[in-house]
């Protein structure tokens, strides 16, 4: 038996009926001893600065600390073995005009997320989509939909967890391609290349550098945007964020290139019921959109709902229906569904009273100043000064206690011997 594993029967439900499997759980490569916890636990009299040197001692640790090895998943209620070995359908037979609707979400969510490869003996290509393995609904769609199958992607390593892919060969995936590339904005071309392969061995070097240039610059071609293809592909690129903390919302779209970004706004623009979209440029190659007014916010994501999102439809219906009396657990709700993006960093209500006061401060010692009152003005800097310590010091102790307690939360993972899907406290 190889150092530091072990062998035990682990009883778990598998699509309603109870099984044995014989699983295999790794303690991790570096154990977090309780003087190593100790030393990197914020002390009452540590400085700001302190602390946050603690804290990127800990976020290295997690770097390198290992999830146990995944070996099933649930969607849709189900638990599934890891690998869901290949499901052979016929998509032309399957899937007629009465599936439109469906194409155009899976479209929408391949431009996003999907990538078109191909193999390595140039007989084809291949259609991929990763996500995190709480995430599996939308792989298994695209499974019951088209066939393909549903492995391991990566192995969890700290705040990143485990991924799963879905994946797609041979003439199953020259077949996908055929019926996504007529709804695909994004990956239009390169999914007509791969429906469209050489049979021969002649010509297949060049469709692959075809393939590598599309895959290299902006290959989006202008197409008609649908509810549905926005609702695909706000699910895999979209981000919803409570502006504060209140009642304020904010939806993005980012991208590298600009071009289905304007199909987008045009199309939400054309409505009968208007909603804004403004292009921004954010960076020297990233463009986003953005809609912040409060109502269109809502009424897009009630129309993204509608239209099948599936990964963010949990936080777009607590988004729909944020009210001021229900501001502060909507907030807890989504920072807790978001994702590990911004772990320990994302402010909870207390962080966001204490940032309103700062802002507030700062607010009136401008003021006092544009009066001329600049006397008053100064007396204003001890108060914005310590504010902004105090705000400083609690973030970074909400952030050392939350890395904390993750470090444990992997821990127990291998304690307990999970090998998936639920985490306990995750």
């Amino acid at each position: 038996m190889a150092a530091g594993r072990f062998l035990l029967f682990a009883s778990r439900v598998r699509e309603g009926h109870i099984t044995r499997v014989r699983a295999g759980s790794s303690v991790p490569h570096q154990q977090w001893s309780v003087s190593c916890k100790a030393a990197c636990a914020a002390a009452p009299c540590d400085k700001v600065t302190e602390i946050q040197r603690k804290n990127q001692q800990i976020r290295a640790v997690l770097k390198k600390l290992p999830w146990p090895e995944l070996l099933c998943f649930e969607a849709n209620g189900c638990v599934h073995d890891l690998p869901l070995r290949t499901r052979r359908r016929i998509p032309a037979a399957v899937l007629d005009a009465a599936n439109d609707s469906r194409l155009r979400f899976l479209a929408g969510f391949f431009d996003g997320d999907g990538n078109v490869s191909c193999q390595s003996n140039l007989s084809g290509c291949y259609l991929q989509v990763s996500q995190s393995f709480n995430q599996a609904e939308i792989l298994m769609l695209l499974r019951e939909t088209f066939g393909g199958s549903i492995g391991l992607h990566s192995h969890g390593v700290g705040l990143q967890k485990p991924a799963l892919r879905w994946a797609i060969y041979g003439q199953s995936a020259r077949q996908t391609a055929c019926l996504l590339a007529p709804h695909s904005i994004t990956k239009q071309k390169q999914l007509l290349l791969a429906g469209q392969w050489p049979d021969a061995k002649f010509g297949r070097e060049d469709s692959k550098a075809k393939l590598r240039n599309l895959k290299h610059a902006d290959s989006a071609v202008p197409g008609q945007c649908t509810w549905e293809y926005l609702a695909g592909f706000f699910d895999a690129e979209g981000n919803i964020a409570q502006r504060g903390g209140g009642v304020s919302l904010k939806l993005t779209i980012s991208q590298k290139y600009p071009m289905v970004l304007q199909c987008i706004r045009e199309f939400l623009s054309s409505r009968s019921e208007a909603i804004d979209a403004c292009l921004r440029m954010r960076a020297q190659h990233e463009y986003v959109l953005v809609v912040e007014r409060f109502p269109e916010c809502k009424r897009l994501l009630q129309r993204m709902l509608a239209a099948g999102l599936l990964c963010k439809a949990k936080q777009a219906e607590l988004a729909s229906g944020l009210r001021t009396d229900n501001a502060a657990q909507v907030h807890g709700e989504l920072v807790r569904l978001t994702g590990n993006q911004r772990f320990g960093r994302s402010l909870d209500t207390a962080d966001h009273e204490r940032a309103q006061a700062l802002r507030s401060l700062r607010r009136q010692a401008r003021c006092l100043m544009r009066r001329g009152e600049l006397h008053e003005s100064k007396t204003k800097l001890p108060e914005i000064e310590a504010a902004q310590r105090e705000h400083e010091l609690c973030n970074a102790l909400r952030e050392n206690a939350q890395l904390l307690q993750y470090v444990q939360d992997i821990q127990n993972l291998h304690e307990i011997s999970w090998v998936g899907p639920r985490t306990p406290s995750m």
